[in-house]
């Protein structure tokens, strides 16, 4: 009997840290629990991706906090007094209902539901919350419980963040380390430089945001719910043909504040045409903000064709998938440079200074996790693309846009961990059995899968014209995205073949 597979390195990558940002869910019917709130499976969870789910440590600190008096249980904690302001703004509230609690803040909420849930999607679209090891490290300190002494953490606290900057700094290519803002995630950098661009270009009179490609769900709803009054945003699914993009900007071009984008798209991995891009965004006065998350910066070189990137650490640099990070970079060519440098810290958090040292301890490996990351990803769009169970496979090197892709590679010059694949038999066959780590997340040292189009929109493929409307825009509602980890080649494909070859249980039956 095969061995079952096995993350690397051996034991338990989910739940091996309070810190994880990791969820597993086993089965196809676990997905769709925790999409449809079933109580079973929420109560199962012993962590989850932090903008997503509350930590226990921040929830202790919380129930800590209202015996003393200090807040309700159910109200929100806040890393800064801006965070708490922008928060009480979205929400409608009189500023009053800011209220500091110690070095924290909060919004006092009462116990109106409405209110607690617009609350939770502020958190995780904005991903303005605070961490875990700052939950942690705040019940030390105010109520002396005992931390987790057996985490390994950079030596040197007070160049944490400038080795963090330093090293991000060389692979941008940026002209200073000033121009690489880190923030608490990378939705959080995005919130940070669509607010502040938001905000420069309304002074212009322009108020419409395009999204272009079918991009990350967070990405697409701070687009939508941070809009101005009475606009909202365009959404251009064709990324490989900028014939539409330029008839919206041929019509509303004096109008249009900025161009978000993804290379490559998430998760058909698709890469437009990012010099002509650049160029259309300079005829209409446009700003473009470039996302390369998903093969990350390693591996694309975007800075001189953005006005802003933006990046999520928790991915790749981070390879234990332990702490979240973001990064904001400032392109100096750009003309929206100077005022973006005034402007990206109020709507940006800073990171807890644990967190940075989590992420000072890891990132010193980010291209080396990188480099071999890419070199196994290879060999699985080789294997996936020759399996009979396989009907189609997506990767930053397949065409049509893989050329466009290579003309943009950099440093390590690879193709990323992330692929996605749709199947030729039912999407339970292959996803129940398998012993992959079976999460939403991408870029850790372990490989992981999950269907990726149910928890990141299951209002579409819960319904038959939802279904149809993927599909209608090229996606399997059942589409898988894989993200390749550090095991060994041979021993990822060997997971893969088994359930791909395996025989659907339904047809035993016929």
């Amino acid at each position: 009997m095969a061995t079952p597979f096995k993350p690397y390195p051996l034991g338990d990558p989910v739940n091996g840290s309070p810190h994880s940002v990791c969820v597993s869910l086993p089965r196809m019917a676990d997905v769709i629990g925790y999409e449809e709130k079933d109580p079973r499976v929420l109560a199962s969870f012993a962590a989850g991706y932090p903008r997503f789910f509350q930590n226990p440590l921040i929830t202790g600190l919380a129930r800590r906090l209202e015996k003393e008096g200090c807040m309700h249980a159910t109200d929100p904690l806040l890393p800064t007094e801006a965070a708490a302001q922008d928060l009480c703004h979205f929400l409608g509230l009189n500023e009053h209902c800011v209220v500091p609690v110690e070095s924290l803040w909060t919004v006092r909420l009462a116990e109106d539901e409405a209110l607690q849930t617009r609350m939770r999607a502020f958190l995780q679209h904005t991903g303005n919350s605070i961490s875990s090891r700052e939950a942690e490290g705040t019940l030390e300190q105010w109520f002396g419980l005992a931390g987790y002494p057996e985490e390994r953490t950079h030596d040197t606290p007070e160049n944490n963040l400038g080795l963090i900057r330093s090293t991000l700094h060389a692979i941008f290519g940026t002209d200073a380390d000033q121009d690489v803002r880190i923030y608490r995630s990378g939705m959080n950098a995005f919130y940070a430089a669509f607010r502040s661009l938001q905000f420069i270009q309304s002074e212009n009179h322009r108020d419409i945001w395009i999204q272009l490609g079918w991009l990350y769900v967070d990405t697409s709803r701070i687009l939508e719910r941070f809009a101005l009054p009475d606009t909202k945003p365009v959404t251009i699914y064709p990324v490989l043909d900028l014939v539409e993009l330029e008839k919206v900007l041929t019509t509303l071009g004096n109008r249009v504040a900025g161009i978000v984008t993804e290379v490559p798209t998430n998760p058909l991995i698709q890469t437009p045409d990012i010099a002509r891009l650049r160029e259309i965004a300079d005829q209409y006065g446009v700003a473009l903000v470039l996302d390369p998350s998903l093969v990350s910066p390693c591996n694309v070189d975007l800075l001189a064709h953005a006005d802003v990137l933006v990046t999520s650490l928790t991915k790749y640099a981070a390879p234990e998938a332990d702490v979240m990070m973001g990064a904001l970079v400032l392109n100096r060519a750009s003309r929206f440079h100077d005022d973006l440098c005034g402007l990206v810290d109020h709507f940006g958090s800073m990171p807890y200074s644990g967190d940075l040292a989590r992420m000072a301890l890891q990132i010193p490996h980010y291209r080396e996790t990188v480099r071999k990351i890419n070199a196994s990803t290879r060999g699985v769009a080789e294997f996936l693309g020759g399996h009979p169970s396989v009907k189609e496979v997506f990767w930053a090197h397949a065409p049509p846009s893989g050329a466009q892709y290579h003309r943009l590679e950099h440093l390590e010059a690879g193709p990323g961990g992330v692929l996605s694949f749709t199947l030729n038999k039912p999407i339970e066959a292959f996803y129940d059995p398998s012993h992959l780590v079976k999460s939403p997340s991408f870029g850790a040292r372990f490989t992981m899968m999950c269907p990726f189009m149910y928890l990141a929109h299951y209002d579409l493929v819960n319904s038959r014209s939802g279904r149809d409307t993927l599909r209608q825009l090229g996606i399997d509602p059942d589409l898988i995205r894989l993200s390749i980890g550090l095991e060994p080649l041979e021993a990822i494909i060997d997971e893969l073949d088994r359930t791909l070859s395996a025989p659907d249980p339904e047809s035993l039956h016929r």
